[in-house]
Protein backbone atom coordinates (compact mmCIF):
# COMPACT_ATOMS: atom_id res chain seq x y z
CA UNK A 1 0.00 0.00 0.00
CA UNK A 2 1.48 3.48 -0.84
CA UNK A 3 1.53 6.30 1.88
CA UNK A 4 -1.51 8.15 1.55
CA UNK A 5 -3.71 4.87 1.91
CA UNK A 6 -1.81 4.05 4.96
CA UNK A 7 -2.77 7.27 6.80
CA UNK A 8 -6.42 6.94 5.66
CA UNK A 9 -6.05 3.24 6.76
CA UNK A 10 -4.16 4.26 10.24
CA UNK A 11 -6.77 7.27 10.96
CA UNK A 12 -9.95 5.39 10.30
CA UNK A 13 -8.69 3.02 12.80
CA UNK A 14 -7.70 5.56 15.09
CA UNK A 15 -11.79 6.74 15.34
CA UNK A 16 -12.68 3.07 15.52
CA UNK A 17 -10.51 2.86 18.47
CA UNK A 18 -11.68 5.55 20.57
CA UNK A 19 -15.05 5.52 19.19
CA UNK A 20 -16.18 2.43 19.82
CA UNK A 21 -15.20 1.84 23.21
CA UNK A 22 -15.92 5.51 24.19
CA UNK A 23 -19.59 5.27 23.29
CA UNK A 24 -19.66 1.82 24.84
CA UNK A 25 -18.73 2.55 27.94
CA UNK A 26 -21.22 5.73 27.68
CA UNK A 27 -24.22 3.46 26.87
CA UNK A 28 -23.61 0.85 29.72
CA UNK A 29 -23.11 3.56 32.18
CA UNK A 30 -26.76 5.19 31.08
CA UNK A 31 -28.15 1.52 31.11
CA UNK A 32 -26.41 1.19 34.65
CA UNK A 33 -27.92 4.39 36.06
CA UNK A 34 -31.21 3.22 34.51
CA UNK A 35 -31.68 0.10 36.02
CA UNK A 36 -30.64 1.29 39.55
CA UNK A 37 -32.54 4.44 39.39
CA UNK A 38 -35.38 3.00 37.35
CA UNK A 39 -35.38 5.84 34.91
CA UNK A 40 -33.22 8.23 32.96
CA UNK A 41 -33.48 12.34 33.21
CA UNK A 42 -34.75 13.32 29.91
CA UNK A 43 -30.91 15.22 29.25
CA UNK A 44 -29.36 11.75 30.29
CA UNK A 45 -32.39 10.09 27.78
CA UNK A 46 -30.98 12.79 24.94
CA UNK A 47 -27.71 12.03 25.43
CA UNK A 48 -27.72 8.10 25.62
CA UNK A 49 -29.37 8.17 22.28
CA UNK A 50 -27.29 10.22 20.88
CA UNK A 51 -24.31 7.70 21.91
CA UNK A 52 -26.40 5.08 20.36
CA UNK A 53 -26.68 6.78 17.46
CA UNK A 54 -23.00 7.39 17.44
CA UNK A 55 -22.12 3.61 17.78
CA UNK A 56 -24.10 3.23 15.11
CA UNK A 57 -22.25 5.27 12.87
CA UNK A 58 -19.24 4.16 13.89
CA UNK A 59 -19.93 0.70 12.89
CA UNK A 60 -21.67 0.79 9.67
CA UNK A 61 -19.34 3.57 7.82
CA UNK A 62 -16.64 3.65 10.18
CA UNK A 63 -15.64 -0.40 10.12
CA UNK A 64 -16.52 -0.92 6.07
CA UNK A 65 -14.31 2.39 5.00
CA UNK A 66 -11.31 0.81 6.87
CA UNK A 67 -11.76 -2.37 5.72
CA UNK A 68 -11.76 -1.34 2.10
CA UNK A 69 -9.02 0.92 2.92
CA UNK A 70 -6.92 -2.19 4.23
CA UNK A 71 -7.83 -3.89 0.69
CA UNK A 72 -10.37 -6.21 2.27
CA UNK A 73 -13.25 -6.65 -0.64
CA UNK A 74 -15.08 -9.74 1.05
CA UNK A 75 -18.71 -8.38 1.49
CA UNK A 76 -19.44 -5.57 -0.69
CA UNK A 77 -22.42 -6.93 -2.94
CA UNK A 78 -25.35 -4.35 -3.49
CA UNK A 79 -27.84 -5.62 -0.52
CA UNK A 80 -25.25 -5.08 2.11
CA UNK A 81 -24.07 -1.62 0.28
CA UNK A 82 -27.60 -0.55 0.47
CA UNK A 83 -28.27 -1.77 4.07
CA UNK A 84 -24.88 0.55 5.21
CA UNK A 85 -25.46 3.03 3.49
CA UNK A 86 -29.13 3.70 4.35
CA UNK A 87 -28.70 3.17 7.96
CA UNK A 88 -25.26 5.17 8.03
CA UNK A 89 -27.48 8.20 6.41
CA UNK A 90 -30.20 7.89 8.55
CA UNK A 91 -27.75 7.82 11.47
CA UNK A 92 -26.18 10.70 10.69
CA UNK A 93 -29.35 12.24 10.38
CA UNK A 94 -30.21 11.23 13.80
CA UNK A 95 -27.18 12.64 15.17
CA UNK A 96 -27.87 16.27 13.95
CA UNK A 97 -31.44 15.89 15.25
CA UNK A 98 -29.92 14.56 18.84
CA UNK A 99 -28.11 17.65 19.33
CA UNK A 100 -30.70 20.10 18.40
CA UNK A 101 -33.08 18.52 20.47
CA UNK A 102 -30.18 18.33 23.24
CA UNK A 103 -29.87 21.99 22.73
CA UNK A 104 -33.89 22.71 22.71
CA UNK A 105 -34.39 20.86 25.57
CA UNK A 106 -31.24 22.66 27.38
CA UNK A 107 -32.59 26.52 26.17
CA UNK A 108 -36.23 25.37 27.98
CA UNK A 109 -34.86 24.20 31.05
CA UNK A 110 -32.97 27.18 31.70
CA UNK A 111 -35.70 29.66 30.22
CA UNK A 112 -36.94 32.05 33.08
CA UNK A 113 -40.32 32.25 34.42
CA UNK A 114 -41.11 34.94 32.25
CA UNK A 115 -40.52 33.62 29.41
CA UNK A 116 -43.01 32.02 26.51
CA UNK A 117 -41.34 28.51 26.52
CA UNK A 118 -41.46 28.16 30.56
CA UNK A 119 -44.77 26.97 29.94
CA UNK A 120 -43.22 23.68 28.32
CA UNK A 121 -41.15 22.98 31.31
CA UNK A 122 -43.48 20.39 33.31
CA UNK A 123 -44.56 19.14 29.40
CA UNK A 124 -40.48 18.13 28.66
CA UNK A 125 -40.53 14.65 30.31
CA UNK A 126 -44.07 14.01 28.66
CA UNK A 127 -42.58 14.95 24.65
CA UNK A 128 -38.49 13.53 24.97
CA UNK A 129 -40.23 9.80 23.84
CA UNK A 130 -42.51 11.19 20.94
CA UNK A 131 -39.68 13.34 19.79
CA UNK A 132 -37.35 9.94 19.33
CA UNK A 133 -40.35 8.61 17.44
CA UNK A 134 -40.71 11.54 15.04
CA UNK A 135 -37.31 12.26 14.50
CA UNK A 136 -36.51 8.39 13.43
CA UNK A 137 -39.65 8.33 11.06
CA UNK A 138 -38.37 12.10 9.65
CA UNK A 139 -34.62 10.95 9.38
CA UNK A 140 -35.61 7.40 7.91
CA UNK A 141 -37.69 8.75 5.72
CA UNK A 142 -35.86 11.79 4.04
CA UNK A 143 -33.14 9.34 3.47
CA UNK A 144 -34.72 5.98 1.68
CA UNK A 145 -33.04 7.33 -1.31
CA UNK A 146 -29.56 5.84 -0.09
CA UNK A 147 -31.64 1.90 -0.38
CA UNK A 148 -32.94 2.55 -3.67
CA UNK A 149 -29.81 4.04 -5.25
CA UNK A 150 -26.83 2.31 -3.82
CA UNK A 151 -25.26 -0.41 -5.28
CA UNK A 152 -21.76 -2.49 -5.23
CA UNK A 153 -19.17 -0.20 -6.77
CA UNK A 154 -18.22 -0.87 -10.72
CA UNK A 155 -16.77 1.14 -13.57
CA UNK A 156 -18.80 4.44 -13.74
CA UNK A 157 -17.19 5.70 -16.71
CA UNK A 158 -19.91 7.65 -18.26
CA UNK A 159 -21.89 7.51 -15.50
CA UNK A 160 -23.31 11.64 -14.70
CA UNK A 161 -24.58 11.50 -11.09
CA UNK A 162 -23.32 8.99 -8.69
CA UNK A 163 -21.43 9.56 -5.71
CA UNK A 164 -18.32 7.16 -5.71
CA UNK A 165 -18.20 6.21 -1.44
CA UNK A 166 -14.88 4.19 -2.17
CA UNK A 167 -16.68 0.65 -1.45
CA UNK A 168 -20.44 1.46 -2.83
CA UNK A 169 -22.14 3.45 -5.33
CA UNK A 170 -24.83 5.92 -5.06
CA UNK A 171 -26.04 5.96 -8.89
CA UNK A 172 -28.98 8.61 -9.32
CA UNK A 173 -31.29 7.84 -12.28
CA UNK A 174 -31.54 11.50 -13.90
CA UNK A 175 -30.51 14.91 -12.87
CA UNK A 176 -33.65 15.98 -11.37
CA UNK A 177 -33.11 12.95 -8.65
CA UNK A 178 -29.49 13.92 -8.00
CA UNK A 179 -29.90 17.68 -7.15
CA UNK A 180 -33.25 17.29 -6.09
CA UNK A 181 -32.08 14.84 -2.98
CA UNK A 182 -28.80 17.26 -2.53
CA UNK A 183 -31.11 19.93 -1.79
CA UNK A 184 -33.54 18.36 0.30
CA UNK A 185 -30.73 17.28 2.13
CA UNK A 186 -29.33 20.06 2.61
CA UNK A 187 -32.41 22.33 3.80
CA UNK A 188 -32.79 19.37 5.93
CA UNK A 189 -29.26 20.10 7.67
CA UNK A 190 -29.57 23.66 7.37
CA UNK A 191 -32.88 23.06 9.20
CA UNK A 192 -31.55 21.27 12.38
CA UNK A 193 -28.06 23.30 12.31
CA UNK A 194 -29.83 27.23 12.59
CA UNK A 195 -32.21 25.58 15.14
CA UNK A 196 -29.25 24.12 16.96
CA UNK A 197 -27.44 27.44 16.62
CA UNK A 198 -29.74 29.59 17.61
CA UNK A 199 -31.09 27.51 20.56
CA UNK A 200 -27.22 27.73 22.20
CA UNK A 201 -27.19 31.14 21.72
CA UNK A 202 -30.09 31.71 23.24
CA UNK A 203 -29.00 29.38 26.27
CA UNK A 204 -25.86 31.51 26.40
CA UNK A 205 -27.73 34.78 26.39
CA UNK A 206 -29.95 33.37 29.23
CA UNK A 207 -26.84 32.74 31.40
CA UNK A 208 -25.08 35.76 30.47
CA UNK A 209 -28.05 37.92 31.76
CA UNK A 210 -28.45 35.77 35.29
CA UNK A 211 -24.79 36.23 35.97
CA UNK A 212 -24.76 39.85 35.64
CA UNK A 213 -28.02 39.85 37.97
CA UNK A 214 -26.48 37.71 40.62
CA UNK A 215 -22.67 39.38 40.04
CA UNK A 216 -22.73 41.15 43.17
CA UNK A 217 -23.86 38.49 45.40
CA UNK A 218 -21.82 35.56 44.24
CA UNK A 219 -18.22 35.19 43.16
CA UNK A 220 -17.57 35.14 39.21
CA UNK A 221 -15.74 31.24 40.05
CA UNK A 222 -18.99 30.42 41.48
CA UNK A 223 -20.87 31.30 38.91
CA UNK A 224 -18.88 29.48 36.16
CA UNK A 225 -19.37 26.45 38.60
CA UNK A 226 -23.22 26.50 38.62
CA UNK A 227 -25.04 23.61 37.27
CA UNK A 228 -26.69 25.95 34.53
CA UNK A 229 -23.18 26.99 33.39
CA UNK A 230 -22.04 23.44 33.29
CA UNK A 231 -24.80 22.74 31.36
CA UNK A 232 -24.54 25.25 29.04
CA UNK A 233 -20.52 24.19 28.64
CA UNK A 234 -21.82 20.66 27.51
CA UNK A 235 -24.34 21.78 25.09
CA UNK A 236 -22.02 24.35 23.69
CA UNK A 237 -19.16 21.85 23.20
CA UNK A 238 -21.81 19.76 21.60
CA UNK A 239 -22.98 22.15 18.90
CA UNK A 240 -19.31 23.80 18.10
CA UNK A 241 -18.48 19.98 17.82
CA UNK A 242 -21.32 19.47 15.33
CA UNK A 243 -20.82 22.69 13.24
CA UNK A 244 -16.97 21.86 12.57
CA UNK A 245 -16.72 19.05 11.72
CA UNK A 246 -20.50 18.64 9.94
CA UNK A 247 -20.00 22.00 8.26
CA UNK A 248 -16.85 20.40 6.30
CA UNK A 249 -19.31 17.68 5.53
CA UNK A 250 -21.92 19.85 4.21
CA UNK A 251 -19.67 22.01 2.22
CA UNK A 252 -17.87 19.15 0.06
CA UNK A 253 -21.80 18.08 -0.10
CA UNK A 254 -22.23 21.19 -2.04
CA UNK A 255 -19.25 20.68 -4.15
CA UNK A 256 -20.63 17.27 -5.04
CA UNK A 257 -23.90 18.36 -6.40
CA UNK A 258 -22.12 21.17 -9.00
CA UNK A 259 -19.33 19.15 -9.61
CA UNK A 260 -18.84 16.70 -13.12
CA UNK A 261 -16.96 14.23 -11.66
CA UNK A 262 -16.57 13.95 -7.71
CA UNK A 263 -12.92 12.11 -6.40
CA UNK A 264 -13.64 9.69 -3.61
CA UNK A 265 -10.87 11.07 -1.74
CA UNK A 266 -13.39 13.95 -0.83
CA UNK A 267 -16.21 11.36 0.20
CA UNK A 268 -13.53 9.87 2.09
CA UNK A 269 -12.66 13.54 3.56
CA UNK A 270 -16.79 13.66 4.54
CA UNK A 271 -16.76 10.66 5.98
CA UNK A 272 -13.29 11.12 8.74
CA UNK A 273 -14.96 14.30 9.60
CA UNK A 274 -18.52 12.59 10.47
CA UNK A 275 -16.79 9.76 12.27
CA UNK A 276 -14.79 12.22 14.08
CA UNK A 277 -18.08 13.65 16.01
CA UNK A 278 -18.82 10.71 16.50
CA UNK A 279 -15.70 9.52 18.10
CA UNK A 280 -15.12 12.51 20.16
CA UNK A 281 -18.61 12.86 21.19
CA UNK A 282 -17.90 10.24 24.14
CA UNK A 283 -15.22 11.75 25.38
CA UNK A 284 -17.04 15.16 26.03
CA UNK A 285 -19.65 13.04 28.07
CA UNK A 286 -16.86 11.27 29.57
CA UNK A 287 -15.12 14.52 30.56
CA UNK A 288 -18.56 16.26 31.79
CA UNK A 289 -20.85 14.62 33.24
CA UNK A 290 -20.78 14.12 36.74
CA UNK A 291 -22.74 10.99 36.70
CA UNK A 292 -20.98 8.97 34.57
CA UNK A 293 -17.64 9.99 36.00
CA UNK A 294 -18.68 8.93 39.65
CA UNK A 295 -19.56 5.47 37.78
CA UNK A 296 -16.50 5.34 36.23
CA UNK A 297 -14.43 5.60 39.37
CA UNK A 298 -12.72 2.69 39.76
CA UNK A 299 -11.15 3.35 43.54
CA UNK A 300 -13.06 4.62 46.76
CA UNK A 301 -11.44 5.38 50.11
CA UNK A 302 -12.63 3.01 52.90
CA UNK A 303 -11.68 4.79 56.72
CA UNK A 304 -11.87 1.34 58.79
CA UNK A 305 -11.60 3.08 62.80
CA UNK A 306 -9.06 1.68 65.02
CA UNK A 307 -8.05 1.88 68.59
CA UNK A 308 -5.39 4.34 68.39
CA UNK A 309 -4.51 5.03 64.84
CA UNK A 310 -6.59 4.81 61.17
CA UNK A 311 -5.85 2.35 58.56
CA UNK A 312 -6.76 3.87 55.20
CA UNK A 313 -7.21 1.11 52.26
CA UNK A 314 -7.94 1.97 48.34
CA UNK A 315 -10.11 -0.84 47.04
Amino acid sequence: MDLPTILKAASNLLLIAVGIPGNIIVLLVFGHIGCVERKLLPADSIVFMLTFVHLLIILNRGIPQTLFSLNYRGFYNSLTCKFLIYIYRTTRAMSMSMTSLLSAYQSILIAPATSRFSCLKPKLPTLILPSFVFLWLLDATTSFYSFLYTSQIRNITGVKFALNLSFCLVEYPNEASYIGTGIMNLLRDFFFVFFMVATSSYILFVLYRHRQQVKGIRSSEQNQNTPEMRAAKIVVTFVTLFVVFFGVDNITWIYTLYALKVPADLNNVRVFFSLLYASISPIVVIASNKKVKSKLQCTKTVKIPQSKTTTVYTV
